[in-house]
């Protein structure tokens, strides 16, 4: 999985030492926020990572940047954001082809540590031949970052009643003032980069990135939120695409049109993960912790329980129905964690009432606040939604929950904020389409049957949109495929090194099965 945590409208962005992220964050005093006119550079400078981000950075592998680009594209002289990047040199400079841009999605997610290893998703030919350079899009990490709250206590004060999937009254209540509470911290604090949260902007800042590189025609890959990026990249420049890759890909005509028909059908998606998840656990048989007989009753009664009260764990684990609906969810986006979801899923099925006391709130958290909020920033503005009153939001979870038992209430929340944002997303500079721009070559479009995140159909329809695209399938669970399935690591290369593309109707599947033993 490359777009870092999957749910986290409405709760802090965490800045920790995990695998997907550099262990780099800025102090309130070290965050950069956009200031009035300067020069654009003209060029990069790369330079040490440790200097630049403070990161254990290789310096023999890569190197470090950054790269000013107008605070608003159509108005240069409103000031600049400083955008960072980090560069996996070819390993090969002899037969170097250009430069390949990442972005592993979110959107929010940073792109630094997807560049440094490449290595688990690109073939070992594709890193000899192209440097890999991956960027904190505006708002993002290290890139001027996005930030709704000056300290830690302002943010618990203000978040503290939301729930991951509100179920009583009181935990309705909560979770909507919470989301009107960070629109209104967003306004008071975020600063003038908060209109100009939007892919589109962030398609230009890429734009100017090429030109800063020095590289006529663009190579980019983009990973779930990051093909919307693509997408928006490949229909305002045609021209400048080189060859491009979209895993685990968006539908770029809904999400740019109707936010809250675009999460229903997500959440319809994650339930025909989760039931291919249990019908590969039921076939498994003792391989599977939580297979035969009868999955899917056995982990309905889970859910229900939850929803009645939180269970404890025999490790003294205390399990909600918030962090049952997250823990699925994302270990349905990773093949890896599969194993590990069946195992608690067993202990859940004799585990005990959790008694009162075990849910009481930890310690306050100290200030200052390190966390980002630019996921909400640019889901708000890109993906329309109404601005309703907070009546209608019970309603829409209840209906949404009986189609989608398991994620419909938890999705149904996530965008609440968007409805009292402080900019409408039909007022600023967005890309709602087209969509069908013809690109020299055609983009190679990857996406996973069982995708719990970006719905397979969600790849079938952007293929579509796209003006010239072809789509490979993965038969398999999981968010993205690259790194994966070793055909669509091959398909990949021979795309990327200008060996051709795959044509329509190329299927592969994942190297391992989660339940091979």
């Amino acid at each position: 999985m490359f777009s870092g945590t999957l749910f986290r409208s409405l709760r802090p962005t965490a800045c920790t030492t995990a695998a997907l992220a550099f262990a780099f964050c800025p102090t309130v005093s070290q965050a950069a926020t956009p200031t009035g006119p300067a020069p654009l550079s003209s060029g990069v400078q790369w330079t040490d990572c440790q200097e630049l981000i403070g990161a254990p950075v290789d310096p023999a592998v890569a190197d470090c940047a950054t790269h000013r680009v107008p605070l608003d594209h159509a108005d240069p002289s409103a000031g600049t954001v400083r955008i960072v990047m980090l560069r996996r040199r070819a390993a090969d400079p002899e037969t170097r082809r250009g430069t390949l841009f990442v972005n592993p999605g979110g959107p929010g997610s940073s792109g630094l540590h997807t560049a440094y290893r490449a290595e688990r998703f690109l073939d070992a030919e594709v890193l000899r031949q192209y440097d890999v350079v991956g960027f904190d899009p505006r708002g993002v990490n290290l890139s001027d970052p996005l930030k709704c709250f000056r300290t830690r206590t302002e943010h618990d004060e203000t978040m503290g009643g939301k729930s991951t999937v509100p179920v009583s009254p009181d935990e309705v209540a909560g979770t909507l003032t919470a989301a009107d509470g960070l629109s209104a911290a967003c306004a008071r604090n975020a600063g003038p980069l908060l209109p100009h949260m939007t892919t589109a902007n962030a398609a230009e800042d890429l734009d100017l990135l090429r030109m800063a590189v020095g590289e006529e025609r663009i190579a980019f890959l983009g990973f779930s939120y990051g093909s919307l990026l693509g997408a928006t990249y490949a229909n305002r420049h045609p021209g400048r695409v080189g060859a491009m890759v979209l895993d685990g890909a968006v539908d770029a005509q809904l999400r740019s049109h109707n936010g809250l028909e675009y999460d229903r059908q997500r959440a319809l998606g994650m339930e025909i993960a989760l039931t291919e998840f249990l019908r590969a656990c039921e076939e498994a048989g003792s391989s599977c912790a939580f297979g035969a007989p009868a999955s899917r009753p056995k982990f309905d009664r889970i859910r229900e329980r939850l929803r009645e009260g939180a269970l404890v764990l025999p490790d003294g684990t205390v399990m909600t129905l918030g962090g049952f609906t997250a823990l699925v969810a994302d270990s349905l986006a990773t093949p890896s964690r599969l194993p590990r979801l069946a195992d608690t899923l067993a202990l859940l099925e004799t585990a005990s009432r959790a008694p009162v006391s075990a849910l009481s709130a930890g310690p306050a958290a100290e200030d200052p606040y390190r966390g980002n909020d630019s996921e909400t920033a640019y889901n708000c503005l890109d993906k329309p939604y109404p601005a309703t009153p907070a009546d209608t939001w019970p309603s829409r979870a209840t209906r949404w929950e009986r189609q989608a038992p398991t994620f419909g209430r938890m999705i149904a929340f996530e965008s609440a904020p968007c409805a009292t944002w402080p900019y409408d997303p039909h007022e600023v500079e967005r890309h709602p389409g087209p969509w069908n721009a013809t690109t020299d070559r055609s983009i190679l479009v990857i996406g996973n049957r069982y995708d719990p995140t970006t719905r397979y159909a969600f790849a079938q329809r952007l293929t579509d949109q796209l003006g010239r695209a072809d789509l490979v399938t993965v038969d398999m669970i999981g968010h993205t495929a690259l790194g994966l399935s070793r055909c669509v690591d091959d398909i990949t290369a021979d795309y990327l090194l200008g060996r051709g593309g795959p044509g329509q109707g190329v299927e592969c599947r994942p190297d391992e099965d989660p339940f091979s033993g």
